[in-house]
């Protein structure tokens, strides 16, 4: 390399290569998520708790209220969102900007998941953590959302790489989530994302008992299923953080949503319970901190 020429190589360095990209895509998510006024993300610390039924409800009652809503399932090993929610499309891709633009379901949501880039419902992602982050920043960055009013983010349990891209990428998130049963596994893996928020400095929005009770249709006798009454209360007051309500455990509801959830004049004690939990998510959001 002379003193006034410099070295070719160094401008096709395969390194500063996809280091231009991957700002170039940090710009393009920073821009997508400047368009959208709130952004929610849904977790757990233990799977099966009901995570994705409570994003897709809250999804669901944004888009029935009159929000311009966006739900991303960010679980790409597990991705179940979209069934919920009763689509099963392939998005399609923008011709002018390239961009993939997000499946529309239910009440216009426009929603984006692993699943709609399966072969189907089976096919396994065998994927380590680093090409799981890179579908997260396209889903981010390279999905048409456009203006919306809500972005609900499903995120997959625990305090791995998906929830903490979300945590860092997603500015401004305005908090979180916590879905738990009153099971002592849950309770204690839910206390561990409430403490990584903490250290994250991300703000909790509540924690919802999903699963509280099941009450027997034939004998209308009521029990309590996982763990002991007040269990999700008491970890809200220990971490000072909102307790957003209890959900009763109905099995038909879980499994049909859109039709339980648009349907007209069919109340449930689940039902209203959402509603509640609904409303009152709704103005810790818009609540000016």
């Amino acid at each position: 390399m002379t003193d006034d020429k410099p070295d070719a190589s160094l401008k096709d360095s395969p390194t500063l290569k996809r280091k231009a990209e991957q700002l170039e895509l940090e710009n393009r998510i920073k821009k997508a998520m400047e368009g959208i006024s709130h952004k929610i993300a849904v977790i757990s610390g233990k799977g099966g708790v009901g995570k994705t039924t409570v994003s897709a409800n809250i999804a669901m009652r944004l888009a029935l209220a009159g929000s311009k809503t966006g739900c991303l399932d960010v679980d790409i090993t597990g991705p179940n969102l979209h069934k919920l929610l009763g689509v099963n499309t392939n998005p399609a891709i923008d011709p002018e900007t390239r961009l993939i633009v997000p499946v529309t379901g239910p009440g216009g949501i426009k929603i984006m998941s692993m699943a709609f880039l399966l072969d189907s419902d089976d096919t396994p992602v065998i994927w380590r953590g680093p090409m799981k982050m890179g579908v997260i920043r396209e889903f981010l960055g390279n999905v048409q959302w456009g203006a919306l009013d809500y972005l609900v983010i499903d995120l997959p349990p625990g305090t791995g790489d998906e929830v903490l891209d979300i945590m860092q990428l997603v500015k401004p998130l305005d908090g979180i989530v916590l879905v738990s049963t009153s099971q002592e596994l849950s309770l204690t893996s839910v206390a561990k994302t409430a403490t990584m928020a903490g250290k994250m400095d991300v703000r909790i929005l509540g924690v919802i008992e999903n699963m509280s009770t099941y009450t027997c249709e034939q004998c209308q006798h009521t029990v309590r299923l996982f763990g002991e009454e007040a269990g999700v209360e008491q970890l809200a007051g220990r971490f000072n953080i909102p307790f957003l309500g209890s959900i009763p455990l109905e099995p038909g509801r879980m499994q049909q949503l859109v039709p339980a959830a648009t349907a007209s004049g069919k109340e449930t004690p689940a039902s209203r319970a959402i509603d509640g939990i609904f409303a009152t998510l709704k103005k810790q959001v818009e609540r000016k901190t």
